[in-house]
């Protein structure tokens, strides 16, 4: 049974809103300007009062400029009643014409942690459907309430800088961008705004869980037990803590198609000329070296700042150090410290590829770094393919291959030896048909210099897809986030 909530109720915070109009939610959105002249926009929709009327308001602010909206309501699985309120969803969205589709998260469920898997899966999905529509923007329905309930928690857990503003009203996710274009609105307006047009919504039982952190603080902020929390300087603070990370990211960071990043500390000399500026630097290198290891890693959190500053600190004192952290190696080698994925922690064994229940056209995602592409090849010479790292190759471990690896790609060749382990492989049976980073005639020629035959594909063609760096958070996603106005972007 739905749990829906009908128009004009006694919602508990229904009757102080002020409804949002056209022109206030086109303010909102021009925030985050430029668009395409004829806007196409992915709302994510659960049903609730927040989700419903964003997608009310972003439907009218497209069709004004001939544009649309594709609504998605993700159906998690964790309860009953969900598959029947995602099916409302479309029905009420209908009446409107607005496009919906609803998509499943499928698979094993954690026993643990449930509501962090299930937005990173909801996100996934999210990003998923923006590559296969070509949308470029992702609205959610993040509003003011929520931002307190962030900011709260994460004072309480005694976050840092970055965590204390809260949520970021704009976000890059791999194949788009994420809005929140409600972030300075209280919900008291959303459900106003629903209230004036007379269109029911959802509540979500979990909202009333208090097994659930968010729900407790959700109580104790309506109680009046919010810590005094100056939202508009931490968002400032942040604001200029970010730009240094862009400043030292950009100076002192090469990341390579490999997904092997490469980290110059003399780039950063001189910056600290004073104990202030000195104590800002350490701590944007800190958080920067730590956005390098997460998109290395392929992780979706960085490691703690504390083992990110021991790490810095002993590098300064001895260069050559080899440091495990995050999932990776930090490897200082030639006044440089080359931070690639840890083959210890990665699942070793091969990935055969499904030709069956992948998606056209066929590709593969591994180790959540990188991307693999079925692109010139015929589902035939794909099936008994798989993937796994090139250190699963007896031939890269002979001299001959590593020798004509630095002839024919340098910067690979001379990379260390247990970076170029972790790279990716495709593999028919047990010869090479591919790597991560190297076009197929680098790689035929390598095989042929080193003495092995170079990797044909079925029928003669020397082919071995597409391979992309695509790591779970991209390096440029902390760091460049940017807003027109801090009261705007708490991030």
């Amino acid at each position: 049974m739905i749990d829906r909530i009908p128009p004009s109720s006694d919602h508990t915070t229904a009757s102080s809103g002020t409804p949002l109009d056209a022109v206030v939610f086109d303010r909102l959105m021009m925030d985050f300007a430029p668009f395409e002249a004829v806007p196409k926009l992915l709302v994510g929709v659960s049903g609730g009062a927040d989700s419903m009327a964003l997608a009310l308001l972003a439907h009218e602010w497209c069709q004004a400029r001939g544009g649309g909206i594709l609504a998605v309501t993700i159906d998690h699985g964790l309860r009953a009643g969900a598959a029947d309120e995602a099916r409302w969803v479309g029905r009420e969205l209908g009446k409107y014409d607005i496009d919906h589709v609803i998509r499943d998260w499928r698979g094993n469920k954690p026993a643990a942690a449930v509501q962090e898997h299930a937005r990173n899966a909801r996100y996934q999905m999210f990003d998923d459907l923006m590559r296969e529509m070509g949308i470029f923007h992702l609205l959610v329905a993040h509003h003011a309430d929520d931002q307190a309930e962030t900011i709260t928690m994460r004072t309480e857990r005694g976050t840092t800088q970055l965590g204390l503003a809260g949520m970021s009203a704009r976000r890059n996710l791999r194949h788009g961008r994420l809005l929140r274009p409600l972030l300075s609105i209280p919900k008291a307006d959303l459900i106003a705004t629903l209230n004036a047009r007379g269109q029911a919504w959802v509540e979500d039982p979990s909202n009333r869980n208090e097994k659930f952190e968010r729900v407790r603080v959700r109580r104790a902020l309506k109680a009046g037990q919010a810590s005094d929390i100056d939202e508009t300087a931490t968002a400032t603070r942040r604001q200029n803590l970010e730009a240094r990370i862009g400043q030292v990211l950009a100076a002192a960071v090469t990341l390579q198609d490999i997904g092997v990043a490469v980290w110059d500390p003399n780039a950063l000399w001189g910056w600290g000329q004073d104990d202030d500026a000195s104590r800002h630097l350490q701590l944007a290198e800190t958080h920067a070296l730590g956005q390098v290891v997460r998109t290395v890693g392929g992780a979706a959190y960085m490691p703690a700042l504390d083992k990110l500053a021991s790490a810095l600190a002993r590098f300064a004192t001895d260069p050559a150090s080899r440091i495990s952290l995050g999932g990776c190696v930090l490897h200082g080698r030639k006044n440089r410290i080359y931070i690639y994925r840890e083959l210890g922690r990665m699942d070793q064994n091969p990935v055969v590829i499904d030709t069956k229940s992948h998606p056209r056209p066929m590709s593969m995602r591994w180790d959540n770094r990188f991307e693999w592409r079925a692109e010139g090849m015929m589902i035939a010479d794909v099936a008994g393919l798989s993937i796994g790292p090139l250190g699963l190759c007896d031939v890269f471990h002979t001299k001959s291959f590593r020798a004509a690896l630095r002839e024919i790609a340098p910067f690979i060749g001379n990379l260390p030896r247990a970076a170029l382990a972790s790279m990716p492989a495709l593999y028919d049976k047990e010869a090479l048909r591919s790597v991560g980073g190297l076009e197929v005639s680098e790689l035929s020629d390598v095989l042929s210099a080193a003495g092995c035959a170079p990797p044909l594909g079925r029928g003669g063609n020397a082919s071995g897809g597409r391979w992309q760096f695509a790591p779970q958070v991209p390096l440029w996603e902390s760091g460049f986030k940017s807003s027109p106005k801090p009261d705007n972007l708490l991030a």
